[in-house]
């Protein structure tokens, strides 16, 4: 791995190199610590030989349910539920010594018979601690190995989804299912389940030792808090229920609310909505408290009532454990049928019998929780992507770019079409513009050409092969986008061209720089290429992250590119250089052009006027202007608008 010098994972001193602002000299790395920082990169993960797959046709793994997804890890699972059950029995041989202890040590006064059950109950409770200890470890290890693939699954899914899914959907609710609920689930996992099989295994492991001590006084516990505790907890599980899906919900809301006001907090503030937004935000979070007080209030009933049965049974037990003892030891013989040791044991594991009952109460929360991330996880990984990839689809290599729609219709919603029986030749190496008025499908037939979505009726073809029919990887590697609202990653401004295509060199990234003419923006920057990016490329200017997006989508050396209002956010220098530009980088390209300024759209080969969900028009310019059609009518408007702008 190499070091930030890239001189083979070493650092160099030296003061040759210069800042780009100020013309400062670089200090470079203290001379103390360089022998630290290359042993630390020594040190780092190697990851260059991670392999990862990843396929638009989702694998066959049938509904996601919490067995189905530990399944194969059963034999992990089935090793800590080992652990847990040799913990617990450890830690229940303490009130069976204390049988022993008193009926065979304290009663005789048989002194050296007690040193060897404290040391018995001392070496238990060692052991107990050790194998619990390891138990933890192992447990904790398996419940992030378990998060770290489901995070891997989910996030492949949600790259594997469609753009309409994310058009109908909330991010904040996405972050939800990636954060809140898959946290849930690591509590359910790590905690939960384990926990669960501790005190069931316990539960069962008491009984056990209490029916050995005294049947009759075993039968009469379980009879008399059993029911009690079917009833409770039958109450219990159906308030609940609706109670923690409640919650699910309203953090869902909390978080769509946080990450919407966050997204668009420059809108807020010129618009002075932040008393509004924390008002609104307010009552959300208000919903949640609700929410979260309403199942709190039902497991205080609970554990209270639960409380009160276990205090109320042990008092019954000792005093019908007494009288059994006088009915059927009356001289306390230590080898007695009952005695006092084990009547003393008895109440002492009875208390205990409730503690897993209770625990199990309170586990049952946390399943609740867990269990309400399960259903909104499985309604995610069962939605399918609306473009589906085939699997004997064909692998274009070599894209031509010749594009024909034939009786396309199209609607977002199923209801009004926005595309009705539109039907178009693109011939490979020519340009295209869409133009005409807001909203009337110039994006939409771009993005059906690109494959966003799939036409409800029609076919397109490209280079004579169905769409539908070709491999998404193969189609999309080839076409290069520049959508309205250019996005920039966070990272440098190198990573972020460097996005659509992995391999290029940084001689390949400034040609494509110089391409749209914007090697002067790259050299005012204060690191040039390594310069950091912002979120959103938030420290750059509209102009200049439209020109950076035409520089990414060139770099990609795409067939067929699509620019959809690439030049809106441009003043009218950065404009004429990036038309200049086209000129030259759509030579034998097919180019798909939308845009409201005609001074773009007259650039391409064909302009078609796209309104009323079809063509309207189509021909050259000068074919428009003679039509004196819709078209005409835009150009005319246009140069009144433009009076005294000459046209390049």
């Amino acid at each position: 791995m190499k070091g930030f010098g890239g001189s083979g994972g070493h650092f160099h001193m030296g003061m040759g190199m210069r800042s780009r602002s100020g013309n400062l000299p670089f200090a470079g790395i203290p001379p103390e610590m360089v022998g630290k920082t290359n042993a630390l990169i020594r040190k780092e993960p190697d990851f260059s030989d991670l392999k990862l797959k990843f396929s638009y046709r989702a694998p066959d793994e049938g509904v996601f349910t919490l067995w189905s997804f530990l399944a194969p890890y059963k034999y992990r699972m089935l090793g800590s539920l080992a652990l847990v059950a040799l913990t617990e029995m450890l830690l229940l041989v303490g009130p069976y010594l204390v049988m022993i202890a008193i009926d065979d040590a304290i009663i005789p006064k048989n002194f050296s018979v007690l040193l060897l059950v404290a040391v018995a109950w001392v070496a238990s409770l060692i052991v107990a601690v050790i194998v619990s200890g390891y138990r933890i470890r192992y447990v904790a290890k398996l419940g992030q190995l378990l998060m770290y693939e489901l995070r891997i699954r989910v996030f492949t899914h949600l790259q594997r989804l469609s753009l309409d899914f994310f058009t109908g959907e909330k991010a904040g609710r996405l972050m939800t299912r990636m954060t809140s609920d898959i946290e849930a689930l690591s509590h359910l996992m790590q905690t939960g389940l384990v926990n669960f099989v501790a005190q069931t295994l316990s539960l069962i492991f008491i009984i056990g030792i209490l029916l050995h001590f005294n049947v009759e006084l075993t039968l009469i516990l379980i009879v008399i808090a059993a029911p009690v505790m079917l009833v409770m907890t039958s109450w219990f599980r159906k308030v609940s229920g609706k109670g923690y899906e409640n919650v699910r919900n309203r953090i869902a809301e909390v978080l769509s609310d946080l990450q919407e006001s966050l997204s668009g907090m420059r809108l807020v503030i010129s618009f002075n909505r932040m008393k509004h937004n924390v008002i609104n935000h307010r009552n959300i979070v208000g919903d949640y408290r609700d929410a979260n007080n309403h199942t709190a209030w039902i497991s205080a009933i609970y554990s209270s009532a639960t409380m009160f049965v276990d205090v109320a049974t042990t008092l019954i037990i000792i005093i019908i454990g007494y009288f059994i003892l006088l009915s059927v030891n009356p001289t306390l013989d230590m080898d007695g049928e009952f005695t006092v040791g084990a009547l003393i044991a008895f109440i002492n594991l009875a208390a205990r019998f409730f503690k897993p009952i209770s625990s199990l109460t309170g586990l049952y929360n946390q399943f609740q929780a867990g269990n309400a991330a399960v259903i909104k996880l499985r309604g995610l990984l069962s939605t399918p992507p609306s473009v589906l990839e085939k699997e004997d689809a064909v692998q274009i290599v070599d894209l031509q770019g010749d594009i024909k729609l034939r009786n396309v219709t199209f609607s977002y919603d199923d209801t009004a079409a926005v595309l009705k029986n539109v039907s178009l030749h693109i011939e490979a190496g020519h340009s295209i513009s869409f133009v005409g008025p807001t909203g009337a499908g110039k994006s939409t037939l771009a993005k059906l050409i690109a494959r966003f979505y799939d036409p409800d009726e029609g076919d397109i073809l490209i280079d004579n092969q169905n769409i539908r029919d070709i491999g998404l990887q193969s189609l999309h590697s080839q076409l290069g986008v520049v959508p309205q609202e250019p996005f920039l990653f966070h990272g440098s401004i190198k990573e972020n061209l460097r996005f659509s295509r992995p391999d290029a060199t940084d001689e390949e990234i400034m040609e494509a720089c110089k391409a749209v003419g914007i090697e002067d923006l790259v050299d005012r920057l204060p690191q040039g290429l390594d310069t950091p990016c912002h979120e959103r490329g938030s420290s750059l200017s509209s102009g200049e992250r439209q020109l950076l997006a035409l520089a990414r989508a060139f770099l990609s050396r795409p067939r067929v590119l699509i620019l959809d209002e690439a030049t809106s956010n441009v003043d009218q220098q950065s404009e004429s250089r990036i038309e200049h530009a086209l000129d030259t980088l759509l030579e034998g390209r097919t180019a798909i052009i939308i845009a409201h300024r005609l001074a773009t759209a007259m650039r391409a080969d064909i302009i078609a006027v796209i309104n009323n969900q079809g063509i309207m028009e189509m021909g050259t310019h000068e074919e428009l202007i003679d039509k004196n059609g819709y078209y005409a009518d835009m150009y005319q408007t246009w140069m009144e608008q433009n009076a005294g702008t000459v046209i390049a």
